[in-house]
């Protein structure tokens, strides 16, 4: 009997436990990004919630926040955002149901998760935010060209979104499919998603971040034909575009090496645009991935760097948007070479790790053949040395003497062919 009620008590509290998260609703997602926030940094979200960052522990990187909500400060039960414990924000709605009485209903508004760790610049320290928000039922919801649709597509055809939008699945492996968000046929994203989570492309304006495009992928499967991937929440800001394939008068596109020896792998890139009337915003942008965003730009030229390229043809984007809010693209592709300097130090390196290594276990076993030879004869002062035990010491002794000339001799040839490669090396500097 006992035993029973323990069971029937077990129970209740599993219930009063699970019942307040499983009564949390949540819409569609609207925001998702990874913005790097300072001390002070004040970041602006949809629906007119945004968030100031107050404190910051300059070793894990959690961070004091303050919430708005149209400039008027969210009363929040924790306003610490970490790694392991999120910032939450859940948001009370009062609805009519179908009995037409008032009821309360909790709504799932914000998450803010930090990576855990930190980057410093010019004594600036920095944290990588998580940020998740999905719609609210009570603020407005403007410039969506889509808001919370549902999809299917497959490889053989693109998806028309609207605005000049496309979106096309081109591959499975390991259990992700590959997609690819265009503007007017010019790739903006390219990433590989698994089932159950979020395809989107962030855009950042002096640092804050803008979510154009979000896609859940619910599920895909793959026949022997072709890839069937299944979209839902489905959302797609508002942009003024007017395309063009010419270059823009006054825009310009320059990629360049900050070192001698042209564009290579493993090397960073320069790109710089030039500009010579004033634009509301720029934007460059390096195989689909903002590099760099401006307001108000003014004439003159401006200089973006990339991260370490590898080898292969790359495509720099320029977005240029005027002040009537239309928005020009132009695309430039260049190439980065395989990198022969870096390949051939390599190899020079490995060479000489490899001869010293085994010079090193050549004079180890002649050390203790030596040892062993001095040994022997120590021992035949006392005792009668056999004509075998001679025979093999003499016989491991010359083996010994022809091993240190032939090694003395693989040394002579090594250091030749490091001058060679050291030579060759040079031409390429």
């Amino acid at each position: 009997m006992k035993y029973i009620h323990f069971v029937i008590i077990s129970v209740c509290i599993l219930l009063l436990c699970v019942s307040p998260a499983s009564g949390v609703r949540t819409k569609a997602m609207i925001h998702y990004s990874e913005p790097q926030v300072a001390v002070q940094d004040e970041i602006f979200l949809e629906q007119g919630y945004s968030f100031k960052v107050l404190d910051m522990n300059s070793k894990s990187g959690d961070v004091w926040i303050e919430l708005y909500l149209n400039g008027e400060e969210v009363e929040l039960d924790d306003n610490f955002a970490k790694e392991d414990q999120p910032l939450e924000y859940i948001r009370s709605i009062v609805e009519d149901e179908d009995d037409d009485e008032d009821e309360e209903i909790d709504y799932f508004i914000l998450k803010i998760t930090t990576e855990g760790d930190v980057d410093e610049e010019d004594g600036v320290v920095y944290s990588t935010l998580y940020i998740e928000q999905y719609m609210d039922l009570v603020e407005d919801v403007e410039n969506y060209l889509l808001l919370d649709k549902s999809y299917s597509l497959k490889t053989d055809s693109e998806l028309e979104l609207s605005g000049l939008y496309t979106l096309e699945a081109t591959d499975v492996d390991d259990d992700e499919v590959t997609l690819e968000l265009r503007l007017n046929g010019k790739l903006l994203k390219e990433d590989e998603v698994e089932d159950d989570e979020y395809f989107y492309y962030t855009v950042y304006s002096d640092g804050n971040p803008e979510t154009v495009f979000l896609a859940n992928v619910k599920a895909f499967f793959e026949t022997d034909d072709e890839v069937t991937v299944f979209l839902n929440h489905v959302s797609l800001k508002q942009i003024q575009v007017s395309s063009s394939d010419e270059l823009p008068d006054g825009l310009d596109i320059d990629v360049s090496s900050p070192v001698d020896g042209g564009l290579k792998a493993g090397r960073i890139a320069i790109v710089s645009y030039s500009l010579n009337e004033s634009y509301s915003e720029v934007r460059i942008l390096v195989d689909g991935e903002i590099l760099d965003s401006r307001y108000n730009a003014s004439p003159g030229v401006y200089k973006a760097v990339t991260d370490e390229m590898n080898s292969g043809i790359h495509k720099a984007t320029l977005v240029a948007i005027n002040e009537d809010d239309d928005t020009s693209y132009y695309s430039e592709d260049f190439s980065v070479s395989v990198n022969i300097k870096d390949n051939i130090t390599e190899s020079i390196v490995e060479l000489a790790n490899t001869a010293a290594t085994e010079i090193s276990k050549t004079y180890n076993i002649t050390s203790n053949i030596s040892k062993s030879d001095d040994s022997i004869k120590d021992s035949s002062s006392d005792t009668e040395e056999s004509s075998d035990t001679k025979d093999s010491v003499s016989s491991l002794s010359s083996w010994t003497s022809s091993t240190g000339v032939s090694n003395a001799v693989s040394l002579i040839v090594t250091a030749g062919v490091f001058l060679l490669f050291f030579t060759f090396f040079n031409k390429f500097r």
